[in-house]
């Protein structure tokens, strides 16, 4: 076979040959023993990086993450939302329903200190404490 090769700079006739890994270019013996190392490195290469890959997936875990993520998620919301009732609480007039507010301030307190406890054990408030809070507390 006789032709041009396509990546020869010079554009002689020399007998040239196709690449039969993928491409079919036709090349000259010089570039197809270049193309052919490359593509053995490049195969190589992938190799590793699929192993590499699947290690960093197993060491990052993505279902936990996002399992940690969610309770993040939720341990804020459970913030937001007992900060906005506790402020609530002590913006309360002193002399609105006395006994009844009284009630209120006590068992969030008891709220409060069950949450602080179980921070210090855990870090992680469970969301039924605050969901609690709605259903004892109405404003």
């Amino acid at each position: 076979m006789s032709d041009q090769c396509e990546l020869c700079l010079n554009q002689i006739s020399i007998r040239v040959f196709p690449c039969l890994y993928h491409c079919k270019k036709m090349l000259c013996i010089q570039h197809l023993s270049e193309h052919d190392k490359y593509i053995d490195k490049q195969i190589q290469f992938q190799k590793e990086l699929e192993i590499l890959w699947k290690n960093y997936n197993f060491l990052f875990n993505e279902d936990k993450i996002r399992n940690e993520y969610e309770k993040l998620r939720i341990k804020l919301e459970n913030y937001q939302n007992l900060k906005d009732n506790i402020n609530n609480l002590l913006s309360i007039n002193h002399f609105q329903d006395s006994i009844e507010n009284n009630q209120k301030f006590q068992m969030t307190i008891q709220l409060i200190q069950k949450a602080i406890e179980q921070e210090n054990q855990s870090n992680l408030i469970p969301s039924k404490l605050f969901y609690s809070i709605k259903s004892k507390i109405n404003y």
